[in-house]
Protein backbone atom coordinates (compact mmCIF):
# COMPACT_ATOMS: atom_id res chain seq x y z
CA UNK A 1 0.00 0.00 0.00
CA UNK A 2 1.35 3.48 -0.96
CA UNK A 3 1.51 6.31 0.99
CA UNK A 4 -1.96 7.91 2.94
CA UNK A 5 -2.75 11.08 1.66
CA UNK A 6 -5.27 14.02 1.96
CA UNK A 7 -6.07 16.28 -1.20
CA UNK A 8 -7.77 19.62 0.24
CA UNK A 9 -10.37 21.80 -2.16
CA UNK A 10 -11.16 25.25 -0.59
CA UNK A 11 -14.13 26.70 -2.78
CA UNK A 12 -14.40 30.79 -2.13
CA UNK A 13 -17.66 31.29 -2.43
CA UNK A 14 -17.80 34.92 -1.36
CA UNK A 15 -16.31 38.24 -2.18
CA UNK A 16 -13.23 38.07 0.07
CA UNK A 17 -9.54 37.42 -0.72
CA UNK A 18 -8.12 34.68 1.49
CA UNK A 19 -4.39 35.37 2.40
CA UNK A 20 -2.15 32.17 3.68
CA UNK A 21 -0.70 32.80 7.27
CA UNK A 22 0.46 29.31 8.22
CA UNK A 23 0.06 25.31 8.29
CA UNK A 24 1.56 23.00 9.98
CA UNK A 25 1.56 19.03 10.67
CA UNK A 26 1.17 16.24 13.39
CA UNK A 27 2.42 13.88 10.98
CA UNK A 28 3.05 14.09 7.43
CA UNK A 29 3.99 16.73 5.08
CA UNK A 30 2.88 18.54 2.16
CA UNK A 31 3.47 16.93 -1.20
CA UNK A 32 6.30 17.88 -3.32
CA UNK A 33 4.79 21.28 -5.46
CA UNK A 34 1.30 21.30 -3.81
CA UNK A 35 1.59 23.33 -0.66
CA UNK A 36 -1.56 25.68 0.05
CA UNK A 37 -1.49 28.60 -1.93
CA UNK A 38 -0.52 31.87 -0.84
CA UNK A 39 -3.88 33.53 -1.45
CA UNK A 40 -7.35 32.45 -2.44
CA UNK A 41 -9.24 34.84 -4.64
CA UNK A 42 -12.95 35.39 -4.46
CA UNK A 43 -14.81 33.04 -5.91
CA UNK A 44 -11.98 30.83 -6.41
CA UNK A 45 -11.27 27.13 -5.75
CA UNK A 46 -7.99 26.11 -5.00
CA UNK A 47 -6.53 22.67 -3.72
CA UNK A 48 -3.49 21.24 -2.00
CA UNK A 49 -2.34 17.84 -0.81
CA UNK A 50 -0.92 16.28 2.37
CA UNK A 51 0.67 12.61 2.42
CA UNK A 52 2.02 10.26 5.16
CA UNK A 53 5.13 8.86 5.28
CA UNK A 54 6.46 5.51 3.87
CA UNK A 55 9.24 3.17 3.30
CA UNK A 56 10.17 3.23 0.14
CA UNK A 57 7.41 3.85 -1.46
CA UNK A 58 6.14 0.36 0.74
CA UNK A 59 3.65 0.46 3.06
CA UNK A 60 2.60 3.42 4.74
CA UNK A 61 4.24 3.77 8.49
CA UNK A 62 2.13 7.28 9.35
CA UNK A 63 -1.22 8.69 8.53
CA UNK A 64 -1.69 12.44 7.69
CA UNK A 65 -2.78 14.91 10.01
CA UNK A 66 -2.55 19.22 9.55
CA UNK A 67 -4.15 22.54 9.45
CA UNK A 68 -4.03 25.37 7.33
CA UNK A 69 -4.81 29.07 8.64
CA UNK A 70 -6.33 31.72 6.56
CA UNK A 71 -6.71 35.32 6.73
CA UNK A 72 -9.70 36.99 5.55
CA UNK A 73 -9.05 40.35 3.84
CA UNK A 74 -12.45 42.41 2.76
CA UNK A 75 -15.77 42.98 4.45
CA UNK A 76 -16.81 42.88 8.63
CA UNK A 77 -14.39 40.26 9.37
CA UNK A 78 -11.49 41.80 7.91
CA UNK A 79 -8.40 39.89 9.57
CA UNK A 80 -10.68 37.10 11.11
CA UNK A 81 -9.25 33.60 10.74
CA UNK A 82 -11.06 30.87 8.27
CA UNK A 83 -9.27 26.83 9.97
CA UNK A 84 -9.25 23.69 8.01
CA UNK A 85 -7.60 20.64 9.50
CA UNK A 86 -7.48 17.25 9.16
CA UNK A 87 -6.40 13.96 10.16
CA UNK A 88 -6.33 10.22 8.19
CA UNK A 89 -4.62 8.16 10.54
CA UNK A 90 -2.31 4.99 10.20
CA UNK A 91 -4.88 2.94 12.06
CA UNK A 92 -8.67 3.73 11.08
CA UNK A 93 -10.59 4.02 14.20
CA UNK A 94 -14.07 3.95 14.98
CA UNK A 95 -14.08 8.02 14.03
CA UNK A 96 -12.97 7.38 10.63
CA UNK A 97 -11.08 10.07 9.47
CA UNK A 98 -12.07 13.63 11.18
CA UNK A 99 -11.52 17.24 10.19
CA UNK A 100 -12.13 20.63 11.45
CA UNK A 101 -13.63 23.57 10.33
CA UNK A 102 -14.10 27.06 11.82
CA UNK A 103 -14.58 31.00 10.64
CA UNK A 104 -15.75 33.85 12.14
CA UNK A 105 -18.97 35.20 13.17
CA UNK A 106 -20.89 36.06 10.08
CA UNK A 107 -19.45 33.38 7.80
CA UNK A 108 -20.37 29.98 7.08
CA UNK A 109 -17.82 26.93 6.71
CA UNK A 110 -19.07 23.53 5.76
CA UNK A 111 -17.01 20.24 4.32
CA UNK A 112 -17.41 16.72 2.43
CA UNK A 113 -15.55 14.17 1.47
CA UNK A 114 -12.32 13.33 3.05
CA UNK A 115 -12.61 9.61 3.54
CA UNK A 116 -10.17 6.79 2.78
CA UNK A 117 -6.48 6.71 2.56
CA UNK A 118 -6.90 8.80 0.01
CA UNK A 119 -9.14 11.34 0.96
CA UNK A 120 -10.42 13.81 -0.80
CA UNK A 121 -11.01 16.83 1.22
CA UNK A 122 -13.71 19.73 0.42
CA UNK A 123 -14.56 23.24 2.39
CA UNK A 124 -16.66 25.43 0.75
CA UNK A 125 -16.24 29.49 2.65
CA UNK A 126 -19.44 31.50 2.29
CA UNK A 127 -21.42 34.45 4.03
CA UNK A 128 -23.88 33.54 6.18
CA UNK A 129 -27.35 33.15 4.78
CA UNK A 130 -30.46 30.67 5.91
CA UNK A 131 -30.06 27.69 3.55
CA UNK A 132 -33.56 26.08 2.84
CA UNK A 133 -35.13 23.87 0.92
CA UNK A 134 -36.68 25.47 -2.32
CA UNK A 135 -40.11 24.68 -2.44
CA UNK A 136 -40.92 23.50 1.47
CA UNK A 137 -42.32 25.87 4.19
CA UNK A 138 -44.04 23.85 7.63
CA UNK A 139 -47.26 26.22 7.07
CA UNK A 140 -47.88 24.71 3.63
CA UNK A 141 -46.19 21.45 3.62
CA UNK A 142 -46.76 19.73 7.54
CA UNK A 143 -50.17 18.98 8.99
CA UNK A 144 -52.73 21.57 10.36
CA UNK A 145 -53.11 19.50 13.06
CA UNK A 146 -51.12 18.69 16.01
CA UNK A 147 -49.36 15.62 17.18
CA UNK A 148 -50.78 17.08 20.92
CA UNK A 149 -54.30 16.58 19.48
CA UNK A 150 -54.56 12.78 19.00
CA UNK A 151 -57.35 10.49 20.63
CA UNK A 152 -56.33 8.41 23.68
CA UNK A 153 -58.87 5.83 22.14
CA UNK A 154 -57.06 5.10 18.80
CA UNK A 155 -54.32 1.98 19.18
CA UNK A 156 -51.01 2.26 18.02
CA UNK A 157 -48.49 -0.39 19.06
CA UNK A 158 -47.41 -2.59 21.99
CA UNK A 159 -44.73 -0.85 24.00
CA UNK A 160 -42.43 -4.34 24.69
CA UNK A 161 -42.95 -5.67 21.43
CA UNK A 162 -41.41 -2.15 19.56
CA UNK A 163 -38.34 -2.22 22.56
CA UNK A 164 -37.34 -5.88 22.22
CA UNK A 165 -37.43 -5.25 17.95
CA UNK A 166 -35.02 -2.28 19.07
CA UNK A 167 -33.13 -4.54 21.33
CA UNK A 168 -32.68 -7.41 18.34
CA UNK A 169 -30.58 -5.24 16.30
CA UNK A 170 -28.93 -3.71 18.87
CA UNK A 171 -25.21 -5.45 18.89
CA UNK A 172 -24.60 -7.51 21.45
CA UNK A 173 -21.60 -6.13 23.63
CA UNK A 174 -23.10 -2.77 23.14
CA UNK A 175 -26.16 -4.20 25.12
CA UNK A 176 -24.32 -5.59 27.79
CA UNK A 177 -22.45 -2.45 28.31
CA UNK A 178 -25.57 -0.46 28.58
CA UNK A 179 -27.07 -2.43 30.62
CA UNK A 180 -29.98 -3.03 28.83
CA UNK A 181 -32.90 -5.84 29.28
CA UNK A 182 -35.84 -7.02 26.98
CA UNK A 183 -39.39 -6.38 28.00
CA UNK A 184 -42.03 -8.83 28.54
CA UNK A 185 -44.17 -8.05 25.76
CA UNK A 186 -47.35 -9.40 27.45
CA UNK A 187 -47.25 -7.09 30.16
CA UNK A 188 -47.51 -4.13 28.60
CA UNK A 189 -50.24 -2.14 26.99
CA UNK A 190 -50.81 -1.00 23.67
CA UNK A 191 -49.44 2.38 23.25
CA UNK A 192 -52.41 5.13 21.92
CA UNK A 193 -51.95 7.71 19.69
CA UNK A 194 -52.19 10.44 22.25
CA UNK A 195 -48.60 9.23 23.66
CA UNK A 196 -47.00 10.27 20.21
CA UNK A 197 -47.16 9.89 16.45
CA UNK A 198 -44.77 12.33 15.51
CA UNK A 199 -42.28 10.09 13.58
CA UNK A 200 -45.43 8.97 11.16
CA UNK A 201 -46.20 12.50 10.59
CA UNK A 202 -42.68 13.41 9.76
CA UNK A 203 -42.54 10.18 7.13
CA UNK A 204 -45.65 11.59 5.67
CA UNK A 205 -45.10 14.86 5.68
CA UNK A 206 -41.94 13.54 3.72
CA UNK A 207 -44.49 11.83 1.67
CA UNK A 208 -46.69 14.38 0.25
CA UNK A 209 -43.56 16.28 -0.53
CA UNK A 210 -41.71 14.28 -2.80
CA UNK A 211 -45.75 13.17 -4.48
CA UNK A 212 -45.85 16.65 -5.17
CA UNK A 213 -48.51 17.29 -3.01
CA UNK A 214 -50.01 19.14 0.06
CA UNK A 215 -51.50 17.03 2.92
CA UNK A 216 -55.05 17.13 4.32
CA UNK A 217 -55.90 20.97 5.33
CA UNK A 218 -58.24 19.36 8.09
CA UNK A 219 -57.18 21.10 11.52
CA UNK A 220 -58.53 18.29 13.75
CA UNK A 221 -56.79 14.56 13.73
CA UNK A 222 -58.05 11.67 12.36
CA UNK A 223 -60.80 10.24 15.11
CA UNK A 224 -61.43 6.58 13.88
CA UNK A 225 -59.32 3.58 14.13
CA UNK A 226 -59.85 2.89 10.23
CA UNK A 227 -59.59 6.38 9.32
CA UNK A 228 -57.67 6.15 5.82
CA UNK A 229 -55.01 8.70 7.19
CA UNK A 230 -54.66 7.42 10.37
CA UNK A 231 -53.78 3.79 9.81
CA UNK A 232 -51.19 5.99 7.08
CA UNK A 233 -50.00 8.19 9.86
CA UNK A 234 -49.42 4.57 11.74
CA UNK A 235 -48.07 2.82 9.65
CA UNK A 236 -45.24 5.32 8.68
CA UNK A 237 -44.68 5.29 12.60
CA UNK A 238 -43.48 2.21 12.43
CA UNK A 239 -41.24 2.81 9.18
CA UNK A 240 -39.60 5.18 11.12
CA UNK A 241 -38.47 3.45 13.83
CA UNK A 242 -36.10 1.52 11.71
CA UNK A 243 -36.17 -1.41 13.47
CA UNK A 244 -33.98 -3.54 11.27
CA UNK A 245 -31.63 -1.17 10.59
CA UNK A 246 -30.32 1.80 12.88
CA UNK A 247 -33.12 2.08 15.33
CA UNK A 248 -31.43 0.59 18.30
CA UNK A 249 -30.23 3.83 18.79
CA UNK A 250 -33.26 4.71 20.08
CA UNK A 251 -32.34 3.19 23.02
CA UNK A 252 -28.52 3.11 23.34
CA UNK A 253 -28.68 7.02 23.19
CA UNK A 254 -31.36 6.93 25.68
CA UNK A 255 -29.15 4.59 28.09
CA UNK A 256 -28.15 6.14 31.50
CA UNK A 257 -24.41 4.23 30.85
CA UNK A 258 -24.11 5.77 26.98
CA UNK A 259 -21.32 8.93 27.15
CA UNK A 260 -22.15 12.46 26.15
CA UNK A 261 -18.45 12.99 25.23
CA UNK A 262 -15.50 11.06 24.05
CA UNK A 263 -14.77 7.87 26.73
CA UNK A 264 -16.88 5.96 28.58
CA UNK A 265 -18.10 2.19 28.75
CA UNK A 266 -19.20 2.00 25.35
CA UNK A 267 -16.30 3.28 23.44
CA UNK A 268 -14.95 0.66 24.88
CA UNK A 269 -16.82 -2.31 23.09
CA UNK A 270 -16.15 -0.42 19.97
CA UNK A 271 -19.42 1.02 19.06
CA UNK A 272 -20.03 4.45 21.26
CA UNK A 273 -19.13 7.86 20.04
CA UNK A 274 -20.53 10.59 22.68
CA UNK A 275 -24.16 12.16 22.03
CA UNK A 276 -21.97 14.86 21.30
CA UNK A 277 -19.82 13.48 18.53
CA UNK A 278 -23.10 12.17 17.11
CA UNK A 279 -25.05 15.75 17.00
CA UNK A 280 -22.23 18.10 16.10
CA UNK A 281 -20.28 16.25 13.94
CA UNK A 282 -21.96 13.25 12.44
CA UNK A 283 -25.75 14.78 12.46
CA UNK A 284 -24.81 18.31 11.65
CA UNK A 285 -22.72 17.27 8.45
CA UNK A 286 -25.47 14.92 7.14
CA UNK A 287 -28.16 18.08 7.76
CA UNK A 288 -25.97 20.11 6.11
CA UNK A 289 -25.41 18.01 2.96
CA UNK A 290 -29.07 16.51 2.55
CA UNK A 291 -30.39 20.41 2.56
CA UNK A 292 -27.75 21.76 0.11
CA UNK A 293 -28.59 18.69 -2.05
CA UNK A 294 -32.65 19.95 -1.74
CA UNK A 295 -33.37 16.68 0.86
CA UNK A 296 -35.59 17.62 4.03
CA UNK A 297 -33.73 15.73 7.29
CA UNK A 298 -35.70 13.74 9.33
CA UNK A 299 -34.45 13.73 12.50
CA UNK A 300 -34.70 11.89 15.90
CA UNK A 301 -34.72 14.25 19.34
CA UNK A 302 -33.60 11.85 22.56
CA UNK A 303 -34.98 13.40 25.45
CA UNK A 304 -34.49 10.82 28.22
CA UNK A 305 -31.41 9.11 29.63
CA UNK A 306 -33.53 6.60 32.00
CA UNK A 307 -34.88 4.44 28.83
CA UNK A 308 -38.14 6.19 28.57
CA UNK A 309 -38.00 6.11 25.10
CA UNK A 310 -41.46 7.27 24.69
CA UNK A 311 -39.83 10.56 25.81
CA UNK A 312 -38.13 11.08 22.63
CA UNK A 313 -39.15 13.05 19.81
CA UNK A 314 -39.08 12.86 15.99
CA UNK A 315 -39.01 16.14 13.74
CA UNK A 316 -38.01 17.03 9.91
CA UNK A 317 -34.94 19.72 9.47
CA UNK A 318 -35.93 21.74 6.53
CA UNK A 319 -33.35 24.43 6.31
CA UNK A 320 -29.76 25.85 8.34
CA UNK A 321 -27.67 28.60 9.03
CA UNK A 322 -23.95 28.70 10.52
CA UNK A 323 -22.51 31.69 11.63
CA UNK A 324 -19.19 31.21 12.77
CA UNK A 325 -19.03 27.84 14.99
CA UNK A 326 -23.35 28.23 16.42
CA UNK A 327 -25.71 26.64 13.53
CA UNK A 328 -29.14 27.15 13.72
CA UNK A 329 -31.94 24.37 12.11
CA UNK A 330 -35.37 25.26 10.96
CA UNK A 331 -37.69 22.82 12.11
CA UNK A 332 -41.31 20.98 11.23
CA UNK A 333 -42.06 20.27 14.33
CA UNK A 334 -45.26 17.83 14.62
CA UNK A 335 -46.28 19.27 18.01
CA UNK A 336 -45.95 22.79 17.02
CA UNK A 337 -48.02 23.60 14.04
CA UNK A 338 -49.14 26.99 14.34
CA UNK A 339 -44.99 28.30 15.22
CA UNK A 340 -44.24 31.17 12.84
CA UNK A 341 -40.59 29.57 12.82
CA UNK A 342 -39.03 26.96 14.81
CA UNK A 343 -35.21 26.66 15.51
CA UNK A 344 -32.50 24.92 17.14
CA UNK A 345 -29.46 26.60 17.56
CA UNK A 346 -26.27 24.99 18.96
CA UNK A 347 -22.39 25.34 19.43
CA UNK A 348 -20.15 23.28 17.27
CA UNK A 349 -17.07 24.00 18.95
CA UNK A 350 -16.58 20.98 20.61
CA UNK A 351 -17.68 17.81 21.69
CA UNK A 352 -16.51 17.18 24.89
CA UNK A 353 -19.09 17.75 26.76
CA UNK A 354 -22.93 17.61 26.84
CA UNK A 355 -25.15 18.59 24.35
CA UNK A 356 -26.38 21.80 24.78
CA UNK A 357 -29.46 23.15 22.14
CA UNK A 358 -31.61 25.79 22.70
CA UNK A 359 -35.22 25.89 21.01
CA UNK A 360 -37.30 28.37 20.27
CA UNK A 361 -40.41 28.83 20.70
CA UNK A 362 -38.75 28.13 24.24
CA UNK A 363 -39.01 24.51 25.28
CA UNK A 364 -37.69 23.05 28.57
CA UNK A 365 -37.27 19.72 27.39
CA UNK A 366 -33.85 18.75 26.87
CA UNK A 367 -32.46 17.13 24.16
CA UNK A 368 -29.16 15.15 24.70
CA UNK A 369 -28.79 13.76 21.32
CA UNK A 370 -29.84 14.42 17.71
CA UNK A 371 -29.53 11.40 15.20
CA UNK A 372 -30.78 11.45 11.31
CA UNK A 373 -33.12 8.80 10.43
CA UNK A 374 -31.55 6.48 7.35
CA UNK A 375 -33.85 4.48 6.21
CA UNK A 376 -36.46 7.06 4.67
CA UNK A 377 -38.20 5.87 1.58
CA UNK A 378 -41.05 7.98 -0.09
CA UNK A 379 -44.81 6.22 -0.73
CA UNK A 380 -47.71 7.58 -2.07
CA UNK A 381 -49.77 8.89 0.52
CA UNK A 382 -53.85 9.01 1.17
CA UNK A 383 -55.75 12.33 0.26
CA UNK A 384 -52.99 14.57 -0.95
CA UNK A 385 -53.76 17.59 -2.04
CA UNK A 386 -52.57 19.23 -5.53
CA UNK A 387 -51.43 23.00 -5.65
CA UNK A 388 -53.80 24.78 -7.52
CA UNK A 389 -54.11 27.58 -5.67
CA UNK A 390 -51.49 31.12 -5.30
CA UNK A 391 -52.59 30.64 -1.43
CA UNK A 392 -51.13 27.36 -0.74
CA UNK A 393 -48.50 27.69 -3.22
CA UNK A 394 -47.33 30.74 -0.84
CA UNK A 395 -47.92 28.73 2.05
CA UNK A 396 -45.83 25.59 0.72
CA UNK A 397 -42.70 27.68 -0.12
CA UNK A 398 -42.77 30.87 1.93
CA UNK A 399 -45.41 30.29 4.87
CA UNK A 400 -48.21 32.80 6.58
CA UNK A 401 -45.25 35.50 6.62
CA UNK A 402 -44.86 36.04 3.01
CA UNK A 403 -45.56 39.36 2.11
CA UNK A 404 -46.80 38.82 -1.47
CA UNK A 405 -46.94 36.62 -4.55
CA UNK A 406 -44.43 39.57 -6.52
CA UNK A 407 -41.94 39.36 -3.53
CA UNK A 408 -42.02 35.59 -3.65
CA UNK A 409 -41.79 34.74 -7.15
CA UNK A 410 -38.73 37.23 -7.65
CA UNK A 411 -36.85 34.61 -6.11
CA UNK A 412 -33.81 33.09 -8.21
CA UNK A 413 -35.91 29.44 -8.91
CA UNK A 414 -39.00 31.24 -9.94
CA UNK A 415 -37.75 33.91 -12.11
CA UNK A 416 -38.97 33.68 -15.39
CA UNK A 417 -41.78 31.42 -14.90
CA UNK A 418 -45.45 31.95 -15.27
CA UNK A 419 -47.75 31.71 -12.19
CA UNK A 420 -48.80 28.30 -13.95
CA UNK A 421 -45.34 27.49 -14.89
CA UNK A 422 -44.58 27.93 -10.80
CA UNK A 423 -47.73 26.18 -9.84
CA UNK A 424 -46.34 23.23 -11.62
CA UNK A 425 -43.14 23.05 -10.42
CA UNK A 426 -44.20 22.37 -6.60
Amino acid sequence: MSRITMRVTVHNESNALLILQGSNHESGSFTKGQSPPKQIKANETKSFQSEGSSILNGPPTTGVEGTVRYQIKGGQNDGQMVVVSWNSPLVESDYDNTFGTTCPPGWEITHWGGQGHNGQLHARLRKTAPRMIPRFHPHGRGFAFSNNDWDKSLPVISVGFLWNKLLEAMPEPLRLALQIAPFSENDLPLTHANEGMCGGMVFAVLDYFYAHLLPPNTVESPKTADDPLFLYIRERLWDSFDVSGQGHRFLSYSSPHYPDSSGGIAQDFGYGKGRSWITYRETWQFIHLEIDAGRPVPLNLIQTKDLDIGKNHQVLAYGYERSGQKVTLYIYDPNEPEADTVTYTFDISSTSGAVNITRSPANTTAIYCIFAIGNYQPRLPPSGRPIVSVRDSILATKGRNAKSLRQTMSETQFVGRSVKQWLQAL
